[in-house]
């Protein structure tokens, strides 16, 4: 499990969760959603609007 730094526009959809972009990295991204890992351990998966 490859840890990543959030790049500006993910930053912008975290953000936009309620969560604070400093404090989580992208685990994966696909298609659907992002999987998210907080600098604690938590976990969280966001699911992208489908437009």
């Amino acid at each position: 499990m490859q840890k990543r730094n959030l790049t500006r526009q993910q930053k912008i959809f975290v953000a936009s969760h309620g969560l604070k972009p400093e404090n989580w990295y992208i685990v994966k991204e696909t298609d659907e959603y992002y999987q998210l890992i907080s600098k604690a351990g938590a976990t969280r998966l966001l699911w992208k609007d489908k437009q």
